[in-house]
């Protein structure tokens, strides 16, 4: 199965495309291309650590001859952009991400138009999230059937080759499209485009065609109107007593910085201490746990909310770096250098192996158990865990965790990061001389000590939950609903 979908995958890499229209975007000379083509085959050789854990590097080499030959003529940022995101895609690790220039951001920002649509989908179908008064109609919740006669699928199969999501998980195609994201993506994938024609569905089920014509991003964000019954939580950490027996605890990022910004509980460690505190004090016997929209953040606060539900363990396999230092020469260009530790991290903190990588030692530094310390108030009830294809990095990790030591119930939709780990921690960012990507490059590979998983796949739930565009649009918790209803029960 895992070479049918390499092949796949290489085939439509190596398929002939069709040029695009991009206005006034400068063109690029395509030996200066072929240049930065080679930096980033190295990049991604020589530095990053998870490069091919997913796909062979054999592939990977041919991939890159076959972007060779398609660099013919030049070709301007964008145009570049569309030969090296299946590239760095088959690395399979959504944490390695591409950046354009601060040119082509411009013009992306100011002179790019756009397909004026506001996106979400829901069980692999596609929804008006937005709506606005460029529509001669409303079109708030509407099913989008096709866009310029592609119907959603076939859009998110192309659009998806624009960017990495880790092993071999769907959902994550679909989830990053969301919002605006979806026209964007579109933007950058077929040009410009003066008009649309779109078919959509309403509630009753009739369907319409209608033709949009393409927006400034300025032009289409002024036209949104506020008519949105959800609620935005501005707290990233939420406690609540939802009845005498659940109590529900929203961890909705591990990133310091964000706490920070929060207005209540800026810090995660006296948020889950006065949390768990008032569970053991209520008596509280059933958990709800929800990193749904966790997508990670500072390494260390998955252990920390996890060492309060359950036994400690050894997390990981491995905790590796296959290089301190890589050097990139194409022989014309001035060399990159890329670095991953600092000095007293590398000698103190990990070990150098006799292939020249450096993996973490067990005991110093992080190491490589669940947590270091119990806390006071740990909780030995029942836990359900509410996923999403956004929960990711630390999030995911936080989920796995759950997942290989039986402790939890989960409930919603297939995790974003893979079971099996993820290459993360520090990224270098390699700036492409000529065309002026740049490149984030993990450089640790975490390998996580997991059980029954499926390879190449997330967390996937004891019960898929997705709520209809309706339930999205009041903004009702679903998840919470089926499992305060008592049907997140296990045979």
């Amino acid at each position: 199965m895992k070479n049918l979908i390499l092949a796949f995958t290489l085939f439509h890499f190596i398929s002939i495309t069709v040029a695009q229209d991009y206005g006034s975007l400068k063109k690029i000379d395509k030996n200066l291309l072929l240049r930065d083509l080679e930096l980033l085959h190295q990049g991604l050789d020589k530095h990053h650590s998870g490069m091919y854990w997913y796909t062979p590097k054999d592939s990977v080499d041919n991939a890159f001859s076959n972007a060779k030959m398609k660099i013919n003529s030049d070709l301007n940022e964008i145009e570049f952009f569309n030969i090296v995101t299946p590239l760095v895609g088959l690395s399979r690790e959504d944490h390695t991400n591409i950046e354009f220039s601060e040119e082509t951001e411009m013009f992306l920002n100011d002179d790019a138009r756009y397909l004026p649509l506001n996106v979400i989908f829901l069980n692999k179908k596609m929804y008006v999230s937005k709506e606005s008064n460029l529509y001669n109609k409303p079109l708030l919740g509407h099913e989008i059937l096709s866009i310029n006669g592609k119907n959603p699928l076939q859009l998110v199969n192309e659009l998806g080759e624009l960017f990495a999501s880790d092993g071999f998980i769907k959902a994550v195609k679909f989830s990053d499209l969301n919002g605006f994201s979806f026209s964007k993506h579109h933007f950058l994938k077929y040009g410009f485009i003066n008009e649309y024609v779109i078919e959509v569905k309403d509630s009753s089920g009739f369907i319409n065609k209608l033709k949009l014509k393409s927006q400034k991003l300025t032009d289409f964000r002024n036209s949104l109107v506020n008519n949105e019954k959800r609620k935005t939580n501005k707290e990233n950490l939420e406690f609540k007593i939802l009845n005498d027996t659940i109590a529900y605890i929203g961890v909705h990022t591990f990133s310091n910085s964000r706490y920070k910004q929060n207005k209540t509980h800026k810090s995660l460690s006296k948020f889950l201490e006065v949390s768990f505190k008032t569970i053991e004090k209520s008596k509280i016997n059933n958990l709800i746990i929800d990193v749904s929209n966790n997508g990670g953040g500072n390494e260390g606060n998955e252990n920390l909310l996890f060492s309060y539900v359950t036994d400690n363990y050894k997390k990981y396999e491995s905790v590796c770096a296959k290089s301190q230092v890589s050097v990139l020469d194409n022989g014309i260009d001035k060399p990159i250098k890329l670095k991953t530790f600092g000095f007293f991290e590398r000698l103190f903190a990990n070990d150098k192996m006799i292939d020249g990588s450096y993996c973490r030692k067990p005991n110093l530094g992080y190491g490589l158990m669940a947590y270091k310390k119990e806390p006071k108030y740990k909780y030995n009830g029942k836990l359900f865990v509410i996923i999403s294809p956004i929960t990711y990095s630390g999030g995911s990790e936080f989920s796995n965790m759950i997942k290989t030591s039986n402790r939890g119930i989960f409930v919603g939709e297939e995790t974003g990061g893979g079971y099996y780990g993820n290459t993360s921690g520090y990224s270098s960012e390699l700036v492409l001389p000529h065309s002026g990507l740049l490149i984030d490059i993990p450089s640790l590979k975490f390998e996580m000590n997991v059980q029954n998983g499926e390879f190449g796949r997330g967390v996937i739930p004891d019960f898929k939950v997705v709520p209809t565009i309706t339930e999205y649009l009041t903004g009702l918790n679903i998840p919470i609903e089926f499992i305060i209803n008592g049907k997140a029960t296990l045979p």
